[in-house]
């Protein structure tokens, strides 16, 4: 039997619009309902940071069909948020009007650091975790870096890359080379250089993912019968591997869908620049990310 309030938490990200809807027991956040759909926001960034009509349409189908799940949850019961490509967007205010009457709900464009903060509160949700750790989110547009405690968020990183944009940038020709790759990677690099030094202080104990890139690699160990951790040596391999391959229309790896294959280079060549700026050695699967942090937070601020 259904008890307790509902409520629903809504992410427009640069590579994927989400929905969670829970319910509230003992102050905590049941999920009862999930839903992902492609939207690729950041694939219709143009030249002057114009969001196309066509990604636009994107976005406005899908959050059509989200306004559905919405229609008898109390406003106050509903948190939707905006990330790195509606930062971005030079248009981002006529987008948003519309995107608002598409969910039926305002939406709120949310800076890089709340962002990172809001991660951080997913990936440790439904954990007690103690130690000192890092938690990674490559987005479509942008990538987290947080180092926290507990679940205290300590540094917070919003850094200008994504696995959408740098798919673009560097392998839009569909082509994989040595050159490209190492472009890639050490632009990521470069991003994160600033901030490596205190990172690397904080001397964390587990590194953890919360975004599609982990996810797929996940599978591909899953599906290759390996353990499940992704260590900085399998990272390195994968790239050769990627690199043979020479087109990204030949990345056919067993357990990588063809979904996530779309911005899986610009997603490993961000991750492998972050893994030997930071020298991190391995890291594990998130259970949550920006989405459960913002329901956590809802459901949070409705109890007190």
């Amino acid at each position: 039997m259904h008890s307790g309030p509902l409520y629903a938490a809504i992410d427009l990200g640069s590579n994927s619009f989400h929905l969670l809807l829970a319910r509230a027991r003992r102050g905590k956040a049941d999920i009862v309902y999930r839903s992902r759909e492609k939207v690729r926001l950041a694939n219709g960034l143009n030249e002057t940071m114009q969001l196309s009509e066509e990604a636009i349409e994107r976005g406005l189908s899908c959050l059509y069909d989200f306004s559905d799940y919405l229609k008898n949850i109390p406003p106050e019961h509903i948190r939707a948020v905006a990330t790195a490509t509606l930062r971005k967007a030079t248009n981002s205010d006529e987008i948003m009007a519309r995107f608002s009457q598409a969910l039926g709900c305002a939406i709120q464009v949310i800076p890089g650091e709340r962002e990172a903060a809001l991660i951080y509160q997913g990936a440790t949700w439904q954990q007690q975790p103690r130690a000192k750790q890092l938690v990674i989110d490559i987005g479509g547009a942008s990538t987290e870096v947080i180092a926290g405690k507990g679940q205290q968020a300590n540094l917070l990183h919003s850094l200008d890359m994504g696995c959408v944009i740098y798919q673009n940038h560097y392998f839009g020709s569909g082509k994989i080379t040595r050159t490209n790759c190492d472009s890639a990677i050490a632009a990521a690099r470069q991003q994160v250089q600033p901030y490596s030094k205190k990172l690397k202080e904080h001397s964390w104990r587990h590194v953890m993912g919360a975004s599609g890139t982990f996810k797929a690699l996940h599978e591909i160990l899953v599906a290759r019968g390996q353990t499940p951790a992704i260590g900085a040596d399998f990272l390195e391999d994968i790239m050769a591997e990627c690199i043979a391959c020479e087109t990204v229309a030949n990345l056919k790896f067993k357990g990588l869908r063809e979904d996530r294959r779309a911005v899986f280079m610009g997603g490993i060549c961000i991750l492998l620049g972050l893994y030997r700026e930071l020298k991190i050695s391995s890291a594990s699967i998130a259970t949550g990310a920006l989405r459960e942090g913002l329901l956590r937070e809802l459901v949070n601020t409705q109890k007190a």
